[in-house]
């Protein structure tokens, strides 16, 4: 009985430092992921624009693989795509860039009605 009693406190004092550990090499890998993940070398964005129904929509894609289709305008009430080629390709050039820099890439909506504002529509 004596024996089993030291067998756990055994297992517990390693249960302990293992708690501690484990978080911090989580934390480690993700970072070493993130980092190569936003190399530039490794991974390279490209911006496309399309004809959508009756206006235009953007898709971006990574390494040759879609990431991002947005065949209409987000953060808005109602669906529509973008009214003109420019104005998908403005609000594609700021998705892409803040991925670029590794950011948030959503928009909002004073972001599109700026783009479209700016842009006369």
């Amino acid at each position: 009985m004596n024996m089993t009693m030291m067998s756990t406190k055994k297992g517990r004092a390693w249960f302990i430092p293992g708690l501690v550990v484990l978080p911090v090499l989580l934390f480690y890998l993700s970072f070493l992921r993130d980092e190569e993940m936003g190399s530039s070398p490794g991974r390279q964005l490209e911006l496309q624009t399309f004809q959508s129904g009756d206006g235009w929509g953007y898709q971006i894609r990574m390494n040759g693989k879609m990431l991002i289709y947005q065949p209409t305008i987000p953060c808005i009430d109602t669906v529509m795509a973008f009214p003109s080629k420019e104005s998908a390709k403005d609000i594609g050039t700021l998705v892409l860039n803040k991925l670029a820099g590794n950011r948030n890439f959503s928009v909002s909506k004073e972001e599109i009605q700026h783009s479209l504002s700016y842009l006369g529509q």
